[in-house]
């Protein structure tokens, strides 16, 4: 029985029968020939198959190199660990050996600049990962809400002292915001402007009537000018936001056009920023994505007793929040599946878009509405406000109980 032996070092490969080179290769470009054999392509080896054909086995070091000779079909089996480990060991007397270098500190020295450079290519090939820069772009869009918000809000406050009727006449921060910025006193809010931004005609005489009846004072100092700053950034900041909306549909629809498909881009890149990667969420079970970003409320559960959450992330789709309480656990469960499925579409089939899970998950969904359309018998299902109010009657009628027993031992 014939047998080669193929021994991959860092900087080229070497094919033996028995102790006789056979073939021997030094790369040119070690960082990129070396990265390329060990993802499994073939590119720089392809005269290597010929002098192995006539084998009858071929054993290797290392073993990305299996798949390769497999899919020339060459036998192909990987090296004993006690072999492999005595490769390691006494690598730098077999590269000398087999005439791949001659000097023994130059190598040493070639050998530490290809670690530092395959390193330094290996971070480089990281960080140009589209669902890095997915992640990134979804937690900065998150953020610009909360500061969007918060500005918001205080540019509310603060020119509602001279103007407080306009708060609750407008509820669009930015139409609020252009008004601020282009007229500042109320008294230059004109109709003109409103028709301009896009106000109803019905608003537009609320306001009109609002300016000639306000009760708010007048701006004082330099007031106006720091108000239309503030409102200058909102505008700002909210075309920034649309950019990065623009881009996340971008990327999604590149990336993991299933997971949009299934969720929209923000939700879909929402569950792949909390999962860490696309890859990540891929190999994730659909009970652990159904509860993405309900993490504090499990591990209450767990060591409280209380009952676990039934959704996470999932909650901001229209079909699990608009639902009834009593279905939302069945419909998270379902789409959590369909997402699992979509999500492993994504990364191994790339770019095939698969539009059954959108239609079994809608037909899945019509049938949990169906069978459990009514709530579940036994249980009461309460909105906020009538549990608080049901608490407190409780709490009531206990109080009453205590004090009617107190007012007992009293007489006696």
């Amino acid at each position: 029985m014939k047998i080669a032996n193929v021994i991959l070092f860092e900087i080229g490969l070497c094919a033996l029968e028995e102790t006789n080179l056979i073939y021997r290769k030094r790369f040119d470009n070690p960082e990129i020939e070396y990265s390329s054999i060990i993802d499994g392509k073939k590119n720089y080896i392809d005269d290597l198959f010929d002098k192995l054909r006539n084998y009858d086995q071929v054993r290797v070091n290392n073993k990305n190199l299996i798949e390769i000779f497999q899919r020339e079909k060459i036998d192909v089996k990987l090296m004993s660990d006690s072999r492999q480990n005595d490769i390691n060991q006494n690598k730098l007397d077999l590269i000398i050996k087999f005439g791949l270098f001659e000097d023994r500190d130059e190598l040493t020295g070639i050998l530490q600049r290809f670690a530092i450079n395959l390193s330094s290519m290996k971070v480089k090939e990281s960080s140009e990962k589209l669902d890095l820069h997915l992640v990134q772009a979804v937690n900065t869009l998150d953020e610009l809400d909360e500061i969007i918000n918060t500005i918001s809000t205080r540019i509310r406050e603060w020119y509602g002292l001279h103007f407080p009727e306009l708060d609750y006449l407008l509820q669009n921060i930015i139409t609020y915001a252009n008004i601020v910025r282009d007229a500042g006193s109320r008294e230059n809010i004109t109709r003109e402007l409103l028709v301009q931004l896009d106000v109803p005609e019905k608003k537009i005489e609320l306001i009109q009537q609002a300016i000639s009846k306000s009760q708010g004072g007048d701006l004082i100092g330099e007031s106006s000018e720091s108000l239309k700053i503030l409102a200058s950034e909102v505008i700002k900041l909210s075309e920034l936001r649309t950019n990065l909306s623009n881009t996340i549909e971008n990327l999604m629809e590149i990336l993991a056009p299933n997971l949009k498909n299934m969720l929209t881009a923000i939700i879909g890149a929402r569950l792949i920023a909390k999962a860490g990667s696309l890859l990540k969420l891929a190999q994730l079970p659909s009970s652990t994505i159904q509860i993405i970003g309900a993490e504090k409320a499990l591990f209450r559960a767990l060591k409280t007793g209380t009952r676990p959450p039934k959704h996470g992330l999932l909650f901001q789709h229209p079909s699990i929040n608009s639902a009834p309480k009593w279905q939302r656990g069945k419909i998270a469960r379902a789409l959590a599946s369909k997402i699992a499925i979509a999500v492993r579409i994504d990364v191994y089939r790339k770019g095939a878009l698969d539009k059954s899970l959108l239609e079994n998950l809608n037909r899945r969904i019509e049938t949990i509405q169906k069978i459990y359309h009514d709530p579940p018998k036994g249980k009461e299902y309460f909105d906020d406000k009538s549990r608080s109010m049901n608490k407190r009657s409780k709490k009531f009628t206990k109080f009453k109980k205590r004090k009617a027993r107190h007012e007992k031992r009293r007489r006696y």
